[in-house]
């Protein structure tokens, strides 16, 4: 086998690698934000990043084995898997366009159901505590951290600033964590086709 060829089966074995570890860590990022998100957008991000996962660990093998037919089709599957990933994350993110912070937490809020909210993201009413002082309510518990109902301890953010802040952060780490992935998945498909044309000859010139 060439010195080209050694380093590109190296090479792909390190990136399969850390897209392994990427797809590992993809699935850890959504099952903390899990409450957030829709049970379908879970569901399928759960079984994108174990098909991920899965071909990862295949590439690796394939590279290790120097098999044909596995280093093909890991190329396969990963181009196949990276083009409806691609379309998808673009959908997903003009999801997150039209979220809004203002309408969860005015839904919260005439819920009565803002204690979930502030404890989450540490925050206290819709614009600051003075929400409940207005309409002559005690502050609630869920306002202090730790549930100590101190002044130290008050959260002092509105819940509207926190909760679009969170979007907006949330939505950064989708579209980094989404174009990653896609990334390593394409060039881990462009490493894999190169072995699989590199093993194919090697068989043919050990056939002479």
């Amino acid at each position: 086998m060439g010195c080209a060829t050694t380093t590109v089966k190296i090479t792909a074995i390190a990136l399969n690698a850390i897209l392994g570890f990427l797809a590992i860590g993809a699935i850890g990022w959504i099952a903390y934000n899990a409450d957030t998100e829709t049970k379908a957008f879970v569901i399928t991000a759960y079984i994108t990043c174990a098909i991920i996962l899965i071909f990862a660990i295949l590439g690796i093998y394939a590279a290790v084995r120097e098999s044909v037919a596995l280093a093909s089709a890991s190329a396969v599957f990963l181009l196949i898997l990276a083009i409806p990933q691609i379309v998808s994350t673009c959908l997903v993110l003009h999801q997150y366009d039209v979220k809004s912070g203002q309408e969860a937490v005015e839904l919260a809020w005439q819920a009565n159901n803002m204690d979930a909210l502030q404890q989450k993201h540490e925050c206290c009413g819709k614009s600051s505590a003075q929400d409940y002082v207005h309409l002559s309510q005690l502050i609630p518990p869920s306002c202090y951290l730790d549930l100590q109902q101190t002044p130290d301890h008050l959260f002092l953010d509105g819940c509207i600033e926190k909760l679009q802040s969170f979007y907006e952060s949330d939505k950064m780490r989708f579209i980094i964590v989404s174009w990653v992935l896609v990334a390593f998945e394409l060039i881990c498909c462009a490493l894999a086709v190169f072995l699989a044309i590199s093993f194919k000859n090697k068989q043919r010139r050990m056939e002479f």
